[in-house]
């Protein structure tokens, strides 16, 4: 589908029309069935992140099973043996392009703390540069996106502050590391945008609530240029 986030529209893979995939609402104890049908041209599949689960059904192409084929439906059969937020995402470029979404799992014998309203916040991020393109360009150099680089001047300026030794030190100890010192991630904000529940920041993503109201939050870190969790 188009999917327009910078002002470009771009093509974006997404779940049921959406982006992120609808909030999937489950119960601890209960067998779980799901239906996912693949329409793009390529193979894909989903993987639920966090979960115990059969390996069969966990859905990691390559290592539990051959993935979804095009026009293919794999049905996942699973118990869940757990309560808490979680999500589920395609394990290929397509994640990037939109194949993710929330998962929250009511505990068996209901929540111990009362709440008024229960809002799930995906953190994400897009950009309009094909993940495979983005792939290609950090082979090609690793800090492709970095632009906060150590140049000759930060040299001088840390030698004299810290002397000429420890400044040597220090260039050769991040020289044999894979990553940079000045940027912690490998894709920035120089090609993401970061979103909220599918909406960039100038779209101020809101939720409503009543004064006194107890609101509970679940915040998924679902991006690619980090590593996904959930709280």
């Amino acid at each position: 589908m188009p999917f327009n986030i910078t002002g470009w529209t771009r093509p974006a893979t997404a779940i049921n029309g959406q982006i992120p995939g609808p909030t999937l609402r489950m119960r601890e104890g209960d067998t779980v069935t799901l239906s996912v049908t693949n329409r793009p041209p390529f193979t894909s599949s989903i993987h639920w992140h966090g979960f115990r689960i059969p390996t069969a059904m966990d859905g990691v192409p390559g290592f539990s099973y051959a993935g979804i084929k095009t026009g293919e439906t794999f049905v996942y059969r699973f118990p869940l043996k757990q309560s808490g937020t979680y999500w589920y995402h395609a394990h290929g470029p397509e994640e990037q392009t939109g194949v993710y979404g929330s998962i929250v799992i009511e505990p068996k014998g209901g929540f111990a703390n009362r709440f008024d309203r229960d809002y799930v916040i995906v953190l994400s991020d897009w950009s309009d540069e094909s993940p495979l393109k983005i792939i290609s360009n950090l082979k090609s150099q690793s800090d492709y996106y970095n632009y906060n680089r150590r140049t000759l001047g930060t040299f001088i300026q840390d030698a004299k502050r810290d002397g000429l030794g420890p400044t040597v030190q220090d260039r050769l100890m991040w020289g044999n590391m894979r990553t940079s010192p000045t940027d912690i991630l490998d894709v920035s904000g120089a090609t993401c945008t970061y979103l909220m529940n599918g909406q960039p920041p100038a779209a101020n993503w809101t939720a409503l609530f009543r004064p006194g109201e107890c609101v509970r939050l679940r915040f998924i870190d679902a991006t690619a240029t980090a590593g996904a969790c959930c709280c």
